[in-house]
């Protein structure tokens, strides 16, 4: 006969498992505490200092060094993402929707300029040897914003009856402008101040776009609310880039 599982074995697997997974978040959470306060050379010493455990017994809730510096890149973008989530709702004209995107993204990454710093140093693709089989948060999430992007792009086109060929290209291509334009904004302002860049920023991204598509003979009015309905596509979690 086969072997009964044990119901006390497996609550109490169950149990430590949430429990473990609890301490997890909230060693986290100290970490990025301590990469605010100490910067992004922040010691792991410091973590646990802020956690109130010794050094030992952090790494029991994670797979060595690099587990946590993932884990903390993946909380803070999802601490970004969470004030991005907001704006993907309809009843913006898409220039105000750029606008706020940029915006929210310039002013937070201001704010903490430390945890951005700490996402630069970590991220795995921009390590020198860093595993590529691991996931990066940061390519998560600006492949992300590539993906809404091109399902936008790619659903107006439908509309329009156009050639929706080439969207994902170009918006994977519009998130790494913006993406490289914010690092070297961040690391050397040369004197333009928040508003001004991400003005200009915005100016960018609005001429790419609208020259993308009005090589296809589609001309969007650029503070017209966008549908409803385009919103929603953006949100749609089966949404694939081409």
């Amino acid at each position: 006969m086969p072997e009964r599982a044990n119901p006390v074995k497996d609550g109490r697997a169950a149990r430590w498992e949430g429990q473990r997974e609890r301490r997890r978040a909230e060693f986290v959470e100290a970490a990025i505490a301590a990469v605010e306060e100490h910067g992004p050379e922040v010691l792991t010493e410091q973590i646990a200092a802020h956690a109130g455990v010794p050094r030992p017994r952090l790494y029991r809730h994670f797979d060595g060094k690099a587990d946590l510096q993932q884990a903390v890149c993946r909380r803070i973008l999802e601490r970004l993402t969470d004030d991005l989530t907001p704006i993907w709702h309809g009843g913006r004209s898409p220039v105000e929707l750029i606008t706020s995107v940029v915006d929210t993204i310039v002013h937070w990454l201001t704010e903490h300029s430390a945890l951005y710093r700490y996402l630069a140093r970590h991220s795995a693709g921009s390590r020198p040897g860093g595993t590529q089989d691991r996931a990066d948060a940061l390519t998560d999430f600006t492949g992300t914003l590539a993906v809404r992007l091109s399902k936008l792009l790619r659903t107006v086109l439908e509309l329009a009856g156009r050639d929706v060929r080439g969207t994902g290209p170009l918006a994977f291509g519009v998130v790494a402008f913006a993406e490289a334009a914010i690092g070297r904004w961040l690391a050397k302002p040369e004197c333009l101040t928040a508003e001004e860049f991400g003005a200009a920023l915005v100016r960018g991204i609005w001429t790419l776009i609208a020259d993308f598509l009005a090589e296809r003979g589609v001309d969007v009015d650029p503070d017209a609310p966008l549908p409803q309905g385009l919103a929603a596509s953006m949100l749609d979690p089966a949404a694939s880039a081409e």
